[in-house]
């Protein structure tokens, strides 16, 4: 804006002004920058006699969200127009008001409609008549699912080792083939991935790990799908329906270190500072042992099964225990308040319901519980007290069905633990529990992942034992019934099939040294292998191959085991069929895939008719083979072809220089018929004989 000169100024002005100070006036600097101002609509139309009482209702709401500047609501005809202005002291704060504010809800008939006051230009240049955009060209989006479309109905894994990441398809009793390999990265001189890899819960893309934040990759040829900048990512968690992500430095008290990103627009919804917990004492430590000195975690954020809420446990600013449950995509809390939880020690999302499970430890008269939430409604559905409790452990059944809760108690002298489980049955009415108790150390539990059975580790001996058990009698009814326990066994962990049936009871670490029984539920059959130092058991999607793999840390920079690193790929009967050995190995990780469309009456009919299908996957198994060993003798074929034609080279070769040589050797023909002497001899042997009587 230019300045006047002092003759421009209005007479009043010029006769308070000297001929210095008129050549030195000047206005301010015009700023067209409306940053820190909110338009709030949405507004009670008011007399202005009650201007004043609505001006601090307002004011006491939009302070919780920043320092105020100014607030002016527009009138007209001595009534106010509805709407509101609003000015922050800075525009981080106006920002943060709307996205706290916007649908706040003043009463029934009046809820916040706020927006920004720059967006108001947008509205000015509208045009008085409405025109449809000219219709953008057709562009055709990349496929996420392309691999399922594969012809040989292949699963795909990731592998991380030394400086290299691959892609690999696995195949039927073949060596994997690689798949894509960072082959564009390298190009350019970088590496595909500095730390770690993570597939999406449905197999639609691939995360990245890298120092500045996170990429993510999909469609057939891996292409860049988009960059996150978060520095010092160290975990991320998509939601379950892929449409949210969440990442984390776990830096204690970093304002911005987690992160909620929307997938579909590649944006940012909300950060949170990381929030460190007091960490529990070890599970197995008495109450009469000192625990030593205090620990804290970062409390991480969970997904609902229908990616509706986030949750994390936390303080209210009494210091109350509380899981605030955030809403999404607005990231706003649910009902502006946390669920009180007093005591809250771990809570766990059921995987196919809005409902969540968490668990307090005893405070001074009241007993410990198990408390089962609905959600948004906060129906308690469920709550069972527990008394002389050390610790609880959270399982839910992968299909929702059942609730597990391993119970870690103490006698009344608080000297001896023992261990119990409390079984939900969260499908049925009024959610009936049923107690199983064990006597000694429990050291594994797990669900079958589809079915009824569950599978225990217990025992106190240098061998523990393994027990199968039911939530179905064999009548079918609900009742928990015990099948089969296996004795004097080599595992720590329990591995079940996607499929269910199958289960390998794996060693690891140092005590079993990476023993392994692949065992048949249905069958009662076993058998026992070993990958010696395994420390990594996966099993593919289908059910039909299993993974076991020695991994070292990538942050660990010794590892006393390198020279056994490396994975192997099992049949689900325990029968190796390929092996591959790395100097530095620190990731293998299988591709999941989507929720199978068909119903449980679908599968069960497949199953039942699948001699059907056997002669048809038979042959195309043998066709398969028949070009795998097509493939593999190419290359011979190809040498034996080029030996072939090298010796007819230098027979021509050799015919061509017979006259030189005769010359060389006075005459003579050395190559003549007539100079050698041919002798037939033929030489029979017995190599075995039998005798027979016939008739």
């Amino acid at each position: 804006m230019v300045a006047p000169s002092f003759d421009d100024l209005p007479p009043e002005v010029r006769e308070y002004l000297s001929d210095d100070e008129g050549d030195e006036f000047s206005y301010p600097d015009y700023k067209d920058d409306w940053g820190n101002v909110i338009v709030v609509d949405n507004l009670p139309k008011i007399p202005m006699a009650k201007y004043a009482k609505l001006e601090g209702v307002l004011k006491r709401i939009f302070a919780q969200t920043g320092t105020i500047a100014r607030l002016v609501m527009p009138s007209e005809n001595e009534k106010t127009l509805g709407v509101a202005l609003v000015e922050f002291a800075s525009a981080e704060e106006a920002v943060k008001a709307i996205r706290l504010t916007d649908g706040y809800a003043l009463d029934k008939s009046h809820v916040f409609k706020v927006n920004a006051y720059a967006d108001l230009a947008t509205l000015d240049g509208l045009a008085a008549a409405y025109a449809p955009e000219p219709k953008a060209p057709f562009v055709e989006r990349l496929n996420p699912n392309s691999w399922l479309g594969d012809q040989l109905h292949r699963d795909q894994f990731a592998i991380r080792y030394n400086n290299e990441t691959e892609i690999k398809w696995c195949e039927r009793n073949a060596p994997p083939t690689l798949d894509y390999g960072g082959e564009r990265e390298k190009e350019g001189g970088l590496y595909w991935c500095e730390m770690y890899v993570k597939w999406s819960p449905q197999g639609s893309v691939l995360a990245t790990f890298h120092n500045k934040g996170i990429a993510l990759w999909g469609d057939a040829a891996f292409s860049k799908q988009g960059r996150f900048a978060h520095d010092g990512v160290k975990k991320l968690e998509f939601s379950p329906r892929e449409a949210y992500m969440v990442t984390s430095n776990e830096i204690p008290g970093d304002k911005r270190g987690c992160i909620f990103w929307d997938l579909r627009t590649r944006t940012e919804l909300r950060s949170f500072e990381v929030s460190m917990l007091p960490a529990p004492p070890p599970a197995l430590l008495r109450p009469d042992e000192d625990p030593g000195p205090p620990r804290f975690e970062p409390s991480h954020f969970q997904w609902s099964h229908d990616d509706g809420y986030a949750a994390r446990r936390g303080k209210d600013k009494a210091g109350g225990d509380v899981i605030t449950v955030y809403e999404l995509p607005a990231m706003t809390l649910l009902g502006k308040k946390s669920l009180r939880a007093d005591g809250v020690r771990d809570f766990q999302w059921s995987p196919t319901a809005s409902c969540l499970a968490y668990w307090a430890p005893e405070q001074g008269n009241a007993p410990a519980r198990v408390t089962l939430v609905e959600l948004p409604s906060r129906k308690e559905l469920r709550q069972k007290n527990l008394v002389n409790v050390s610790d609880c452990k959270l399982y839910w059944h992968p299909e929702g069905r059942y609730l597990c809760v391993k119970v870690v108690r103490h006698t009344k002298s608080k000297k001896t633990l023992f261990h119990s489980f409390e079984l939900f049955r969260a499908d049925k009415e009024l959610v009936p529990v049923e107690m199983l108790e064990m006597k000694d150390t429990v050291h594994a539990f797990a669900w079958e992942p589809s079915g009824h059975r569950f599978a225990v580790i217990h025992g106190d001996g240098a061998k523990p034992s393994v027990s199968f058990h039911s939530m179905l009698g064999k009548d079918g009814r609900p009742e928990l019934t015990h099948l089969v326990t296996l004795e004097n066994r080599s595992c720590n962990s329990i591995h079940w099939s996607p499929m269910g049936t199958q289960v390998v009871l794996a060693g690891t670490g140092d005590a079993f040294n990476g023993a392994l029984e692949f065992y048949d539920c249905d069958a009662k059959w076993s058998k026992h292998v070993e990958h010696y130092r395994a420390n990594a058991v996966e099993w593919d999607p289908s059910g039909r191959i299993v993974a076991t793999g020695v991994l070292q840390p990538l942050e660990g920079a010794f590892f006393k085991f390198q020279m056994d690193n490396g994975y192997k790929l099992w049949t689900f009967q325990g029968s190796v069929y390929h092996e591959v050995a790395y100097e530095n190995f620190y990731q293998f990780a299988w591709r999941p895939r989507p929720r199978s469309l068909l119903t449980p009456d679908q599968k069960k009919a497949i199953v039942k008719n699948l001699r059907k299908y056997e002669r048809r996957f038979a042959h195309e198994d043998k066709l398969k083979d028949l070009a795998r060993q097509r493939e593999a003798t190419t290359e011979k074929r190809a040498m034996r072809r080029a030996i072939r034609d090298l010796i007819k080279l230098r027979a021509k070769q050799y015919d061509a220089t017979a006259a030189e040589r005769t010359k060389m050797r006075n005459g003579v023909d050395a190559d003549a018929a007539d100079l050698y002497h041919v002798t037939t001899r033929t030489m029979e042997s017995v190599v075995a004989s039998k005798e027979e009587v016939m008739g």
